[in-house]
C-alpha cells in the first residue's frame, strides 16, 4: 500500500488515470474509501488524480496530536506533492472542507498551482455555519447513528431521502467508512470551524472554478460561495440551483457539475 512518511504519521494515497496531475482533497469522508466515485469518472482518462486520507481517518495512520486546522491539512496536502515530486498541479477540493484546503494551498503555494478547484467551500464559518458544525460535533460524540442521519437530512433532497433512506442510514449507510475514526473525524470538523481565508482569497491569482449548490444545500448553501468568487480575482462561478449537498444524487446538477469540471480542466490544466 502506498504511504507517504509525514511529520509523525503515514498518509495513505492512490493515484488513479494518467495525464497532468490533479491533487484531489475531500471532506469529512475518506478520500481513498470513495476512490473516484465522488469525482466524474473520465477525469481519469485524462488526468493522473491523486486521492488520498486525511491524517486520522481511513488508512492513514496516526497524525492526531496536534492542534487541527486547514493549514495543516494544506500542509500535509504539499508535503504529499514532494513525496510524489510533484512541482505544480491543479488542486481540487471538493466536498465542502476539501475547498477550504484547497484555498490555502493555493494561497500560500502560487508557484505550484496550475490552477484551482473549490467545490461547496466557505471562507470561513458564519454563525449559522458554526454553530450547525458545533452540532455535528455534538451528535458525532453522543452517537455515529444519530450523527449520519442528521448529515443525511441536510446533504440531500427530501425526495432523494424518502426514496434511498436505507440506503443513507444504518451499518451501510454514508459515511461507514469513518465510524470507527471518531477522532480523527471530530479534528476534521473542527478545522471546519476555524477555517478563515477573507483575506487570503485576493492574493490567489491562478485561475479558479468556485462550485457552489444553492438552496437545497443545507450544508453550506449558495451565500458563503458567492462571497468566496467574489473576493478571488480570477474565478468562474458556477450555481448549481437544484442541486443538494451531494450533487451525485441530482442527476441534472451533477451532469452541469461534469461537463464544467471537464471545460475548465482542460483549458487550464488538460493534455
Amino acid at each position: 500500500m502506498p504511504y507517504a512518511t509525514i511529520d509523525d504519521f503515514d498518509l495513505y494515497y492512490e493515484v488513479i488515470g494518467s495525464g497532468p496531475p490533479v491533487l484531489c482533497s475531500t471532506g469529512w469522508g475518506t478520500g481513498t474509501g470513495h476512490r473516484v466515485a465522488m469525482y466524474p469518472e473520465e477525469l481519469s482518462e485524462h488526468f493522473s488524480l491523486v486521492v488520498y486520507d486525511h491524517r486520522g481517518i481511513g488508512r492513514s495512520r496516526g497524525g492526531l496530536s496536534v492542534e487541527p486546522s486547514t493549514e495543516r491539512y494544506a500542509d500535509d496536502l504539499v508535503k504529499l506533492a514532494d513525496h510524489l515530486g510533484i512541482a505544480d498541479a491543479v488542486v481540487f477540493g471538493r466536498g465542502g472542507l476539501g475547498g477550504c484546503i484547497a484555498q490555502i494551498f493555493a494561497a500560500k503555494n502560487p508557484e505550484r498551482t496550475k490552477a484551482a478547484v473549490f467545490s461547496q467551500a466557505w471562507h470561513y464559518a458564519d454563525p449559522w455555519m458554526d454553530h450547525s458544525f458545533a452540532f455535528a460535533m455534538e451528535l458525532r460524540e453522543r452517537s455515529f447513528a444519530q450523527y449520519q442521519l442528521n448529515a443525511a437530512l441536510l446533504s440531500h433532497r427530501p425526495d432523494y431521502f424518502n426514496t434511498h433512506v436505507d440506503e443513507l442510514t444504518g451499518d451501510r449507510g454514508g459515511w461507514t467508512d469513518i465510524r470507527d475514526n471518531k477522532e480523527g473525524h471530530l479534528a476534521l470538523i473542527s478545522a471546519s470551524r476555524t477555517h478563515d481565508t477573507r483575506d487570503l482569497l485576493p492574493s490567489i491569482t491562478a485561475p479558479s472554478l468556485v462550485v457552489q449548490s444553492t438552496v437545497h444545500d443545507l450544508v453550506t448553501g449558495r451565500d458563503l460561495g458567492v462571497q468566496q468568487h467574489d473576493r478571488l480575482p480570477n474565478a468562474e462561478l458556477v450555481l448549481l440551483e437544484e442541486s443538494p449537498h451531494a450533487i451525485r444524487t441530482h442527476e441534472q446538477s451533477w451532469n452541469t457539475y461534469r461537463a464544467a469540471l471537464r471545460d475548465f480542466l482542460h483549458k487550464v490544466g488538460g493534455r
